[in-house]
């Protein structure tokens, strides 16, 4: 079987799942895949060009999830469906989650690219709340951070009860929701 760049990207999301990412090196993924570790560089530049692609391919995958959730959806609805979609790619993927942390620190334009689909989505899930587009920006941010917070907490946790996590979400989503509309519409 030909090993392709899509076969050390799944590998390396796998280690990084199982171990996180400081468990990402180029030695590890090499013996995931029984080759040796210069064998990589058919595939990749370096290790900091496949931890890139592992946050590409999981922002992808986490925005198709979300926009797939939005769908059908309007207002507090989609905010409620687009924070759950988020928050279920997190609890999946652990270690790609903070690979894509690591991404935002050390991406490229790909990077900010995908990322800017992901504003666009959460702009729009927004502006159907009656949220007026000046404020958007802001209130991205405020969701944005709310969601990344909420997900690491219940991480470090341990998630010791998934159905409560979610209840919890969702609760703290009603609340953010409430202070976003006494602020910004």
């Amino acid at each position: 079987m030909r090993l392709t760049k899509n076969d050390v990207i799944t590998a390396a999301s796998e280690i990084a799942d199982k171990h996180g990412l400081d468990y990402v090196t180029l030695k590890m993924v090499a013996e995931e895949l029984n080759i040796r570790t210069p064998s990589l560089y058919n595939h990749i530049g370096s290790l900091d060009d496949l931890l890139r692609d592992i946050a590409h391919r999981g922002m992808r995958e986490m925005n198709a999830r979300m926009t797939q959730a939005a769908i059908g959806t309007a207002g507090e609805a989609a905010v409620q469906a687009v924070s759950l979609a988020y928050f279920d790619y997190l609890l999946a993927h652990p270690g790609v989650y903070e690979v894509i942390q690591w991404a935002q620190w050390h991406g490229d334009a790909e990077t900010a690219e995908i990322f800017g689909e992901y504003r666009s989505l959460l702009e729009k899930v927004m502006l159907s709340c009656g949220v007026k587009e000046a404020d958007s920006g802001a209130v991205i941010d405020l969701l944005t951070g709310f969601l990344h917070g909420y997900g690491t907490l219940q991480l470090g946790n341990g998630l010791k009860d998934r159905a409560s996590a979610e209840k919890g979400l969702s609760t703290a989503v009603d609340t953010l929701m409430r202070g976003i509309a006494e602020t910004y519409v």
